[in-house]
């Protein structure tokens, strides 16, 4: 614990701001060459991943209301930025608006609950203190809880508050939509953890949990179905893939918290690596053109065999197909809710898993059985991109056929803050 108990460095918190870091250096490698050659090569472009990044790593180390506040101010003030940086494109522009919008009253949200929080626990609010205090069973805790839950419901795009998430993947920068569907949801995610397994929540915070994760699993998968643009695929996918990370916190605060919650980082960081490298491909194919179709990707295996391999390993692992990191990923959440009797909770995912491999196949198809339209040419400064496709997509094969490092890391840094 440091600055009078605003911060605390524990196994939960270390790990996870690996993860973004991780995620950030690759988002600013991959960067490199794409932003000079779309027109977006100012110096303002890495210093706000750099801020918005230092905001979710306090986030991530808060022990306290207003130094968790202050990270997520941190990180949306420069998200919002980030979102429209492409200011000639007027999907840039509209993107950044409805994020900042909507970011603006989901803050909102959180700093009227905090307030219920503090007035509810005496005046307490260090993350200790409120689950030390008697003011858990006040109502206005509970309203100021359920306020906290809307607002992190929006960072991390889970149903009924997902509606900026499709328009900010469609508009933002490419490279920047693959770090921001990692990063934001990562620090989000982990940080409302941090919340609820500290302070508690109750079965029918539980409930409400379970309600909505079952929605944005459904809404999500389904609403993939029929998308052309790639870009708003991979935004529907995110939204399911919040609607399974959901799954073990629920059943964690059912009860059963050290080894329901251990998979939330594992899945965390399959879905990382995963989502890095299909997003690296679309930044190859897209820059210096609008290519966002599925139809775009028509014989990218016969032009660009390396490119096509590493989208088809991300999407195969996104769809949870043995041998990679996103099967692991899910068969820990499934089982776990399967053992402690959310039968409901698991079919659903199960339902979820089947009705996602029809889009992410399409993808696949295309690039391996259909006949080439164009001619795939990369820009020279592609390296970074390359490295990066690389690199994801090896790690998701690796968290595939050899998990139990990682799922161990995992257990033990969850068990820093459940004791």
């Amino acid at each position: 614990v440091a600055f009078n108990g605003l911060f605390v460095n524990d196994g939960f918190g270390l790990f996870m701001k690996t993860l973004v870091l991780l995620a950030s250096s690759l988002a600013i490698i991959m960067s490199l060459g794409y932003i000079r050659h779309e027109n977006m090569e100012r110096f303002e472009y890495p210093v706000l991943i750099v801020l918005a990044t230092l905001g979710m790593l306090v986030m991530i180390s808060a022990n306290d209301l207003m130094s968790l506040y202050l990270g997520i101010e941190l990180q949306s003030l420069s998200l919002y930025i980030v979102a429209s940086f492409k200011r000639d494109s007027e999907k840039a522009t509209e993107a950044g608006l409805k994020y900042f919008v909507l970011g603006a009253f989901s803050s909102g949200f959180l700093l009227l609950g905090m307030a219920f929080i503090y007035g509810a626990t005496g005046g307490s609010v260090a993350l200790t203190d409120i689950a030390a205090s008697n003011g858990q069973q006040d109502t206005l805790f509970s309203v100021g809880t359920l306020l906290v839950l809307i607002g992190f419901a929006f960072k991390v795009g889970a149903v009924p508050f997902h509606s900026w998430v499709p328009d900010v993947y469609q508009g933002a920068p490419v490279v920047a939509v693959g770090w921001m569907a990692v990063a934001v949801k990562a620090s989000s995610l982990f940080c409302l953890c941090r919340f609820l397994l500290f302070t508690g929540g109750g079965n029918d915070l539980a409930q409400l949990l379970a309600a909505i994760s079952v929605v944005t699993i459904l809404l999500g998968n389904l609403a993939a179905l029929n998308q052309q643009s790639l870009k708003r695929m991979m935004a529907y996918s995110g939204i399911a893939h919040t609607g399974y990370l959901l799954i073990p916190l629920v059943v964690a605060l059912s009860g059963d918290g050290s080894s329901s919650a251990a998979s939330i980082p594992f899945y965390m960081f399959a879905y990382a690596a995963t989502t890095l490298a299909a997003f690296g491909v679309l930044a190859a194919i897209s820059v210096g053109s609008d290519r966002d179709q599925v139809h775009d990707l028509d014989g990218l295996a016969k032009n660009r065999p390396l490119l096509a391999l590493g989208f088809t390993v991300a999407l195969l692992s996104l769809a949870g197909i043995p041998l990679t990191a996103g099967f692991i990923g899910k068969l820990l959440i499934l089982s776990n809710a399967i053992q402690q009797g959310f039968l409901l909770l698991a079919l659903v995912g199960i339902i979820g898993s089947l009705i996602s491999v029809y889009y992410y196949l399409r993808p696949v198809v295309s690039m391996w059985f259909r006949e080439p339209k164009s001619s795939f040419e990369l820009v020279p400064a592609s390296w970074g991109i390359t490295f990066t496709v690389a690199l994801c997509g090896f790690a998701t094969i690796c968290f595939g056929l050899f998990p139990d490092w990682l799922i161990d890391l995992s257990k033990r840094s969850v068990e820093a803050i459940l004791g």
